[in-house]
């Protein structure tokens, strides 16, 4: 489809998985126009209803190339808080003969019993972005973790510079129970040990930005009267969260990283409050999924670059690579990839900021 049409359907998807939010399980179906096939498929996307990102572009994308893709497939976005709800959302597709579930664990630890009941039905399970453990998987699609801390943590040396005497940075990392935050660590860890003082280094619960604040103010207490170099933080909203800190301390203009590339991040990065985000295409991971599992519901084996070892058994799997993105890869690598629109980046108090990187 042409880009506008994937837009509009991505839009149109994201206000009926909204609706979903409240509990009750929503649906998409394909484009007009799709050739017909024999076999009608239903979808399961399980997705956290604290993440901004995986109800306003990864559901939506994904249904809309599943749909294009397999056009009498329908695709129930279905969005929790926590994982007991999701797993019981989970329970209640197997039972109503749900086809395939695509997963992103809100607590991974938490999320093995789903995984079996859905292993004992027959019914495949993708592990969307973040990989479940300790439990029978059918497939893994997300980016390489270990790559995202990696470029954060560049960023900050990169920013820091060679001056660090009396100095040290804070490390600002995802949720605990999100496999995926250990991997960001590891890969920030493999850049900045033993090249800049740590002070401190927090989880933060749920990747809030109001626990992300909270985090922060401790974190400053743990300098002990040294200057702060720069904070790396594993996603755009505690970026948010500890600027929020920082400017009520009197701190500005340290260098701080993100992740997700969301909108309000792109917009202080163009403002010269947040450094940089790792910008991973989600349209491209939406794709990638859709392509997988309409291979499994056509009885094809999906491409993949590997296996991931998740304690129960080797998973295949698909690792996509991100991008590092300052102000002067927004226009090519954001706006290019569709992940955002110029009317969205550029609205209301962005508008300036936007007109002196060049981005109309």
């Amino acid at each position: 489809m042409k880009r506008t049409a994937v837009l509009a359907l991505a839009a149109a998807a994201l206000a009926t998985s909204l609706t979903s939010c409240s509990g009750t399980a929503t649906t998409s179906t394909a484009p007009a126009g799709s050739a017909a096939s024999t076999t009608a498929h239903d979808v399961t996307f399980l997705v956290p209803k604290t993440s901004l990102r995986y109800v306003a572009y990864d559901s939506p994308y994904f249904s809309v190339e599943l749909t294009a893709k397999c056009p009498t497939c329908t695709v129930h976005v279905e969005a929790a808080e926590d994982q007991a709800t999701q797993n019981a959302q989970g329970e209640k597709a197997i039972q109503a003969g749900t086809d395939a579930i695509v997963l992103v664990a809100i607590d991974g630890a938490s999320a093995g019993g789903l995984l079996t009941s859905a292993h004992s039905a027959d019914v495949p399970v993708v592990a969307y972005d973040r990989l479940v453990k300790g439990a029978p998987l059918d497939y893994y699609v997300s980016f390489d973790g270990n790559a995202v801390g990696t470029l954060g943590g560049q960023a900050i040396l990169d920013a820091v510079g060679k001056d660090t005497a009396g100095g040290a940075i804070v490390m600002l990392q995802g949720d605990p129970g999100d496999n995926n935050a250990g991997l960001f660590a590891a890969g920030a860890h493999s850049v900045l040990d033993g090249k800049v003082d740590i002070a401190g280094e927090h989880y933060v619960a749920q990747w809030s930005s109001a626990n992300a604040k909270t985090e922060m103010e401790k974190a400053l207490g743990e300098l002990h009267g040294r200057r702060l170099l720069g904070v790396y933080t594993a996603y755009d909203g505690l970026a948010a969260g500890a600027l929020e800190a920082l400017d009520e301390a009197g701190i500005h203009g340290v260098p701080i990283t993100g992740q997700d590339a969301e909108t309000a991040a792109l917009q202080r990065i163009m403002g010269g409050t947040q450094t940089m985000t790792v910008f991973k295409d989600l349209p491209q991971q939406a794709r990638t999924t859709a392509d997988l599992v309409a291979d499994v519901l056509a009885g094809r084996t999906p491409k993949t670059t590997g296996t991931t070892d998740n304690g129960a058994g080797a998973v295949p799997t698909v690792l996509l690579q991100p991008q590092a993105v300052g102000a002067a890869q927004i226009s090519s690598v954001v706006l290019g990839a569709d992940f955002t629109t110029v009317d969205a980046l550029c609205a209301g108090a962005a508008a300036p900021a936007c007109a002196t990187a060049g981005i109309s």
